[in-house]
């Protein structure tokens, strides 16, 4: 294997130029750089990690955080989403370092190894997050971006779910096949996409007039809490004890359907004939539940490899406005709703 001397030496070109090449900096006329890349290609060269971190002043890892609770609660979300930026990673030989942070989050004891010891390029905080880490690393001018997450009144590169849109999207599959009372259940809405899943659920309601005001209040329940599937089942046994049951249920992600799909089989209630159901992420569990789930799907994946490349971006265009990516979901219609696959 060459050397960039080696590369140099074979194109007839400086060692300077063969550096700007590599780090795609830099203008360098086409037919020297295809000298150059023909070079490289006969003399099977591949920078080593060391060297590049001298040439561009980075070191190929990028962080990941993720809040200690919240990972617990929807890790079938999250890993997918690490897993998206792991595939994108490995086509520019970088390096995900996972780690988690407790809510009560102070930078002075709580600070990630990674972090205290500047090893990373940028960072990706992904779900609801201290809003004290976020703060710290814009202080630091630490490069980072939120995935599925904002924090008001803060203008920060993000990435996000379309979350209204999906969730329009599914209560007018509910309305569409005749149900007439809609129920929400759902966690915290300190968690921006809960809020905004909660806010296309209403609309679309409102848009079709078949619920008021209060009859909207009756059947929405909400607790200051994660989503978990014990926030399921307590939130539909709530919904039940309207004079009127319910005849479907939006929930704010598949997690917390699960609990409901569990407390409704517990009370001999059928699903769909009684309550259709509908959860919002589409984890790997929503096609093995019993019915299967009709839910809205996150490109989890993608999710991942867009938070990648608007991280890099980031990192070399510091001085850039901030800006929002959306990720566009998709309703898949399942068992739940009365759809027969």
């Amino acid at each position: 294997m060459g050397t960039i001397r080696d590369i140099a030496k074979k194109a007839g070109v400086s060692i300077s130029t063969v550096s700007l090449v590599l780090n795609n900096k830099g203008y360098v006329k086409p037919e020297t750089r295809q000298k150059i890349i023909n070079a490289i290609q006969e003399l099977n060269y591949k920078p080593s990690r060391s060297a590049r971190k001298l040439a561009t002043r980075t070191n190929g890892n990028i962080g990941f955080i993720i809040w200690e609770s919240h990972f617990y609660e929807v890790e079938m979300f999250y890993s997918q989403v690490f897993l998206g930026m792991e595939y994108a990673a490995r086509r520019s030989d970088s390096y995900i370092l996972l780690t988690t942070v407790k809510e009560e989050f102070d930078p002075k004891t709580d600070l990630p190894r990674f972090l205290k010891y500047n090893d990373v390029d940028g960072v990706a905080l992904a779900g609801r997050v201290p809003h004290e880490l976020a703060l710290y690393l814009e202080n630091e001018r630490i490069p980072f971006v939120l995935v599925d997450y904002n924090i008001p009144g803060k203008k920060y590169n993000s990435v996000q779910i379309d979350n209204y849109n999906g969730a329009n999207s599914a209560v007018q599959h509910l309305i569409e096949s005749g149900r007439r009372r809609i129920g929400f259940v759902g966690g915290t809405f300190f968690h921006s996409s809960i809020k905004e899943r909660y806010r296309g659920f209403k609309e679309c309601i409102e848009h079709y007039q078949i619920m008021d005001a209060d009859q909207i209040a009756r059947y929405t329940f909400v607790e200051d809490t994660e989503t978990s599937p014990a926030i399921g089942e307590k939130g539909i046994s709530s919904l039940l004890k309207n004079d009127q049951k319910p005849d479907a249920v939006f929930c704010c992600n598949d997690t917390t359907a699960m609990g409901v799909i569990k407390e409704l089989h517990k009370r001999q209630i059928k699903i769909p004939d009684d309550i259709a159901v509908v959860g919002f992420d589409d984890i790997p569990n929503a096609a093995y539940s019993a019915p299967r789930l009709t839910t809205v799907k996150v490109p989890k994946l993608v999710l991942g490899k867009e938070a990648f490349n608007l991280l890099n971006e980031v990192i070399e265009n510091p001085l850039e406005p901030p800006q929002t990516r959306i990720i566009a979901t998709t309703l898949v219609k399942r068992e739940s709703t009365g759809v027969e696959e």
